[in-house]
């Protein structure tokens, strides 16, 4: 503060000096303490609002209580206040016992005080490189200043440290939305230069490729880093791009609309080598970080919709433009950001949202779970966590079967979980709040699975074997900017989780834990159960509230039912044991495989023949051989068989699918539909299909069908014309169930190659899920 009032003409003083005068300065702090405005506290208006972005609900308000508070006299009661001396020069800039508001600017080597008095601006420089921006800025000024089409301040540069600026800011207002307006001044900036040249000959880009190769800064998030190098490692030298003279900071709070002109502050970032179109990226992305604290995928749709009034880029040219946007704006501020000693706030929101940004440019390099991986490590860089089991190679390498444990505050997890719901490459999401973990399932556009447990509480049923803080505390950072729990914590919790679920500690693991845990640690399961009642967490009212939430946690998510039907011989078998283990890899859910109906209820034969007998008969005999022709009979053999789906459905469902287990169904309901003649049943179809009106409706059914000439080459249990037959029975079913009922799934496949039937199908249930 006192080297900002020496470029102004005052020496300030904390003790009374020799000739001296007293004043007292009232001011408002930013988050982090340090000052951020302040004024004469005798001034009676509030001058330091010329600084403020009022365009936000929250703005106005805040700004309406200012001024209240200022017209009710009440200033010098409710803001902070400290009281200094001063001494003053021959020619002071301004009269510092009169009205005057300083904004002391944004820390870092481009640090800048601004001071409004005698209704002007003065941009007073603190360091070297804010010294060289205010000498370009006035000479910026001077060359693009007059326009039809915007207007800018007069500007006089006072010494190398002070730049005067007029106030165009009167009568005008700030806009955060994008307007016909601002689209009328980019128009009239750009055209002040245009060229078209070779990247290879651009030279500001170059620069800036230079400067980050030389950045060596550990805050940077390490995943954001590599996206930029494989970005500009696939940049074509020979393409060509359009650059023009930009503003370099074009946002809504250097911008007053006044008489449907647009004024224009802070000239001191404009270039000649900006690509095409990069104001209108930075106003959009800026505003949409700072001020509006919006996600990527939502700034991406206001680019969209604005780009028809700015500049109308095709598909093509918009993806572009804004890709050299994102480079050349990312590139330099990493650069400054490195320089800058002490990060605020802001930085970290606009890393996180660079990042994601830049995925659209790698989508033919990475999948779309590899980079959503990346986003999340890059996340989490600054956050205090500790993954569980995690592979020692670039993150988004983790195997298309693996999911990723993190120990987590609760409130992290809860962060985390939003910053998920709004990352641009979700699709759908499935989020599991259980009373010790959050259980996370991410989708992505291309149907991959990413799933996530972030643990707060380590726990085996309502018992809790592990302090989570400690294991945090001890994580440890890898190369490539991971949090990994410590070897003995991960040997400690490998040894826990399998000896309290009764399993042998896998081979891959044997060695690891037998030499980062005592003998003494290793104890059996009764013993490890009886040294967990002893902890506090598990005593008195937290056992029963652990016990209340145990018992809760087992109905948190529900499953689903999937049927499968086909002919014999279509491949149902195969489908559905490859359906299960993807299921239970990928979707990480427990699967039960179920034989046509619930089977509470016995096959009739067995009452004649024994169950032993009947069940080798099943197997021994072709199907669709019994000689059942009377109607009584049967309807008898149905009403047994369909009083078995009508009690045995709530069964399966409080069994299985309340606890969230996945059913799957070897054939299902709709044999008695289209082919009865299997169960030994002759009746019409219309006796059967009103039936399946008073089930409960499994999620999805696949009806599985294929050439006669394949089926018979697999199996020959059926004639040709049988299987043609069946084939289109089924067909019109389920048809004619989906139209009446669209929110389940009915889906005819033809399963002739293996792999594309199960793509088909898990795509299906990870679309609906």
């Amino acid at each position: 503060m006192r080297n900002l009032f020496k470029n102004t003409g005052y020496k300030l003083y904390l003790k009374q000096q020799s000739g001296s005068k007293r004043i007292s300065f009232s001011y408002i702090p930013n988050q982090d303490g340090s000052v951020r405005w302040f004024w004469n506290s005798r001034s009676k208006k509030p001058l330091f609002l010329k600084f403020y972005n009022i365009t936000t609900i929250k703005g106005k308000l805040f700004a309406f209580v200012v001024r209240m508070i200022f017209f009710l006299r009440l200033q010098r009661l409710l803001f902070k206040k400290e009281t200094l001396y001063y001494t003053s020069e021959e020619n002071p800039l301004f009269d510092i016992m009169n009205d005057w508001a300083i904004f002391t600017g944004t820390q870092g080597p481009n640090n800048k005080a601004v001071l409004f008095a005698d209704n002007c601006f003065f941009k007073i420089a603190s360091t070297k490189n804010a010294k060289n921006l205010i000498n370009k800025e006035y000479k910026i000024i001077t060359y693009s200043g007059i326009s039809t089409l915007y207007s800018a301040p007069s500007a006089y540069l006072i010494n190398d440290c002070v730049l005067k600026l007029s106030d165009i800011s009167n009568n005008g207002k700030r806009q955060k939305k994008f307007s016909e307006v601002h689209a009328k001044a980019l128009h009239g900036i750009k055209e002040k230069h245009q060229t078209m040249i070779k990247i290879s000959n651009w030279k500001h880009f170059d620069t800036l490729i230079e400067n980050f190769s030389t950045i060596d800064d550990n805050r940077i998030p390490p995943n954001l880093t590599r996206k930029l190098k494989i970005i500009l490692e696939n940049i074509d030298k020979d393409e060509m791009i359009h650059l023009s003279f930009s503003h370099g900071d074009f946002t809504p709070w250097n911008c007053f609309v006044k008489d449907d002109i647009l004024g224009i502050y802070d000239w001191e970032l404009a270039s000649f080598e900006k690509p095409k179109g990069f104001d209108f990226f930075h106003f959009i992305i800026q505003n949409g970080i700072l001020v509006q604290h919006i996600p990527w995928k939502e700034i991406l749709v206001q680019i969209r919709k604005h780009n028809k009034i700015a500049f109308n880029f095709d598909d093509n040219d918009l993806k572009k433009y804004l890709k050299f946007y994102l480079l050349t704006n990312v590139l330099y501020y990493l650069k400054l950001y490195s320089e800058q000693e002490q990060w605020h706030l802001q930085v970290h929101w606009l890393l996180k949202v660079w990042s994601e940004a830049l995925n659209m440019y790698l989508t033919e390099i990475k999948t779309e779970r590899e980079l959503l991986i990346m986003d999340i490590f890059d996340y989490l860089y600054h956050e205090k966590y500790a993954t569980l089991k995690f592979h020692d190679k670039e993150p988004e390498n983790l195997p298309l079967n693996s999911d990723i444990d993190i120990v987590i505050s609760c409130n992290d997890a809860s962060k985390m979980a939003l910053f998920l719901k709004q990352n641009s490459l979700v699709n759908r999401m499935k989020i599991v709040k259980k009373s010790f973990m959050y259980k996370i399932r991410l989708i992505t556009h291309d149907f991959q699975i990413l799933n996530l447990d972030l643990i707060y509480q380590l726990k085996w049923k309502s018992l809790e074997y592990m302090e989570t803080n400690g294991m945090i505390n001890h994580a440890e950072m890898n190369r490539y900017g991971v949090k990994i729990s410590s070897p003995q914590d991960t040997a400690k919790y490998i040894y826990y989780f399998y000896t309290l679920n009764n399993s042998e500690i896998p081979d891959a693991y044997k060695n690891f834990v037998y030499e980062n845990t005592s003998e003494k640690m290793r104890k059996s399961k009764t013993e490890c159960i009886t040294m967990m009642k002893r902890k506090r967490s598990n005593r008195g009212f937290l056992f029963l509230k652990n016990l209340c939430c145990y018992f809760k946690d087992f109905f948190s998510e529900k499953g689903f039912i999937i049927t499968f039907s086909g002919v014999d011989g279509v491949g149902k078998s195969t489908v559905i044991s490859e359906v299960s283990e993807l299921i239970e890899k990928r979707y990480r859910r427990p699967v039960k495989v179920l034989r046509h109906r619930p089977s509470l209820l016995p096959i009739l034969s067995v009452f004649t023949k024994g169950k032993e007998k009947a069940h080798q008969d099943i197997v021994n005999s072709l199907p669709r051989q019994g000689k059942n022709d009377h109607f009584f009979s049967s309807l008898l053999r149905f009403t047994y068989y369909y009083t078995d789906y009508i009690i045995g459905q709530f069964i399966i469902y409080l069994k299985y699918v309340l606890r969230g287990k996945i059913v799957l169904y070897d054939r299902y309901y709709f044999d008695f539909i289209a082919d009865s003649k299997r169960s030994n049943i002759k009746l019409p179809e219309g006796i059967t299909e009103n039936g399946y009106h008073l089930l409960l409706k499994p999620k999805f059914n696949f009806f599985l069908y294929a050439d006669p000439e394949k089926i018979l080459d697999r199996k020959k249990e059926l004639s040709y014309h049988s299987i043609c037959d069946l084939t289109a029975s089924y067909g019109r079913l389920f048809s004619k169930l989906e139209k009446k009922d669209p929110k389940i799934k009915y889906l005819s496949i033809e399963n002739n190659d293996l792999d594309t039937t199960l793509s088909t199908i898990m795509n299906t249930i990870t679309a609906a899920k």
